[in-house]
């Protein structure tokens, strides 16, 4: 059983990284879906998980149409210490590309990355293009605050209603901090929309205004505003947050090396 569990993790993992696939490169011709992998690496092994993947994203970057996956290590939370690995803004068609490289590619990923993994989770999710607001550019974001809420059987509608109305008054009054909105289409507990918020550094993570109470405030009324997120926060449950760092060396393929 136990060696069985290991060929299905090292078929999976080969799957994941060393699948081709055109990389969708405008968000807004794309469904937005991506494959996410949560991955804990054995005991001992972290730091040569982290070169192995540098050095078997190197090997990828001559493949052509190989996906392109960011790393980032979670840095809070009960999963502290272990790893996410996303490719995203695709199409689900682009899941069923093969090309002639594959089978090396497994091979490969097996031999030098695999040795050093203990297990991998894998969702699929889909990003929300009608909410939120995203920066033009990454460049200088390192760090990602990302919260889970789970919509309550029977309220999916009200709950959806009610984020519209919250992301509207926020984009119409000078909220301060980007954010954007994923639900987890495959491979979650329950419904899941998750809310993803980038920050430049820890500095960045501090309060700025206008805060959320006071533009809601002025928006609805304080009495108004309370009965409103009263109810609204009666259609989801808050789940686990984390706090996790963008690994630009594990995530760079050696293209322009």
């Amino acid at each position: 059983m136990y060696f069985k569990k290991i060929l299905t993790m090292v078929a999976v993992l080969a799957m994941l990284c060393g699948m081709t696939t055109a990389v969708a490169q405008d968000e807004e011709k794309n469904e937005g879906i991506a494959r996410v992998a949560f991955i804990t690496a054995k005991d001992g092994h972290a730091k040569d998980l982290e070169e192995a993947i540098v050095k078997y994203h190197h090997f990828m970057g001559t493949k052509e149409g190989s996906l392109r996956w960011a790393w980032f290590s979670i840095e809070t939370g009960e999963n502290t210490g272990k790893y996410i690995a996303r490719t995203g803004n695709h199409n689900w068609a682009d899941f069923d590309a093969e090309h002639d490289w594959d089978k090396e590619s497994g091979e490969k990923f097996s031999s030098l990355v695999q040795p050093h993994i203990a297990s991998v989770v894998v969702t699929m999710t889909r990003r929300n293009d009608e909410l939120g607001m995203w920066p033009e550019s990454m460049e200088g974001y390192q760090y990602f605050s990302v919260s889970r809420w789970h919509p309550k059987p029977g309220h999916g509608a009200a709950f959806n209603k009610g984020l519209k109305k919250v992301d509207a008054i926020l984009k119409e009054n000078g909220w301060p901090d980007y954010y954007r909105f994923y639900d987890t289409v495959s491979g979650g507990q329950g419904n899941t929309t998750m809310v993803v918020s980038p920050r430049k550094n820890f500095a960045d993570m501090a309060p700025k205004e206008p805060a959320f109470w006071d533009i809601m405030n002025k928006v609805m009324g304080e009495d108004e505003a309370q009965a409103f997120m009263a109810e609204w926060g009666s259609t989801y449950e808050s789940g686990s947050n984390m706090l996790i760092r963008y690994m630009a060396e594990q995530s760079d393929y050696g293209d322009d090396k």
